[in-house]
C-alpha cells in the first residue's frame, strides 16, 4: 500500500452494528457446514466481516478498501431460522496497513458468537477487474 494514504490514521475507536434475520439459506444445511437447521459458523463470520467494513468505511478514500486476512472466532451459541441477530465490530488497532477488530455477534438472549478479525487496507485498483 501507497505509504503516503493516511486514511485509516484515525479509525481506532470506531464500531459499526449490524442486525440480520437468519433465514434458511444462512443455515448450516444451506451452506453445507453442518446437519442441523441453525445459523451456520461461516455466516455468522460473513456477518461480523461486514460490521468490519462498515466500521471503517466512512474513513476509506477512493483508491482504498480493505481486504480480510485473520479471523479467530469462537461461535458460542445457535441461532434458529427466524431470529434476530447483531454484529458489531469495534476498531481496536492498527498498524501499518492492518486493521484488528473486536468483533461480536449476539441476540436479545444470550452472545451467539465472538472474535478478533484482521483487514488489511490495500490499493483498489491493484485488484480492479
Amino acid at each position: 500500500m501507497n505509504n503516503s494514504c493516511a486514511c485509516m490514521d484515525h479509525v481506532v475507536g470506531k464500531t459499526a452494528r449490524l442486525e440480520f434475520t437468519v433465514s434458511s439459506a444462512d443455515t448450516a444445511i444451506a451452506l453445507g457446514s453442518g446437519s442441523v437447521n441453525v445459523l451456520a459458523t461461516p455466516m455468522a463470520i460473513a456477518w461480523c466481516e461486514a460490521a468490519t467494513t462498515a466500521a471503517v468505511a466512512p474513513a476509506i478514500c477512493g483508491n482504498c478498501t480493505t481486504v480480510g486476512y485473520k479471523i479467530e472466532f469462537s461461535h458460542l451459541s445457535p441461532t434458529l431460522v427466524g431470529e434476530s441477530v447483531y454484529s458489531s465490530a469495534l476498531v481496536e488497532s492498527v498498524s501499518g496497513d492492518r486493521i484488528v477488530f473486536a468483533v461480536e455477534l449476539g441476540n436479545a438472549q444470550a452472545p451467539v458468537g465472538k472474535g478478533k478479525i484482521t483487514r488489511v487496507r490495500v490499493d483498489q485498483k491493484t485488484w480492479a477487474n
